[in-house]
């Protein structure tokens, strides 16, 4: 009688992590199952046909330019997906060329303002290039398509960074 007050509580734990440890494994096993039954190799696309059908669902009229990216208009603007199939997990949305620099003075000042506009503005960034400004959201994902849900705040973002810009410039 003794033994079996010892021994079956002990064979209960013995079998409860047993079982625990079993579950574990099949749920790792699923879960490693579902995560390569997920995986998609990104191609360049592959990757724009994924921009262009979420931007026409948004009811933009996208379009893939000249060096495979994807370009949209919003509010007069034109705005561009960048692609790059070497980093499926980076979304980057730009607004190129958006202020000419036409001397030096003026560089000097955009400089002051491009760190302002990115100081300011959370995600969004604005730099300068030989004699233009670009406007830049960049974000890392865990899957190429995340950034749906966030996109309009990306674009909120990056307008607002360029609009900070421009009133830097204009001395508002």
């Amino acid at each position: 009688m003794r033994f079996f007050k010892t021994f079956l509580p002990v064979t209960g734990l013995i079998l409860t992590a047993v079982l625990s440890l079993s579950a574990g494994t099949v749920s790792a096993q699923d879960k490693e199952t579902a995560n390569s039954e997920k995986t998609v190799t990104w191609t360049e696309e592959s990757l724009q046909q994924s921009y262009i059908n979420f931007l026409k669902q948004e009811g933009y009229s996208p379009r893939v330019d000249e060096d495979g990216d994807v370009a949209f208009k919003f509010e007069g603007r034109t705005y561009y997906l960048l692609v790059s199939a070497e980093d499926p997990n980076l979304m980057r949305l730009a607004y190129p060329n958006f202020w000419s620099i036409e001397n030096e003075e003026e560089r000097l000042r955009a400089q002051v303002a491009a760190l302002k506009a990115t100081k300011d503005t959370k995600v969004a960034k604005v730099f300068l290039t030989e004699k233009n400004t670009w406007g830049i959201v960049s974000l890392f994902l865990a899957d190429p398509e995340a950034f749906h849900p966030v996109f309009p705040r990306c674009l909120s973002a990056l307008r607002l960074s360029v609009n900070t810009f421009a009133d830097t410039m204009r001395g508002n």
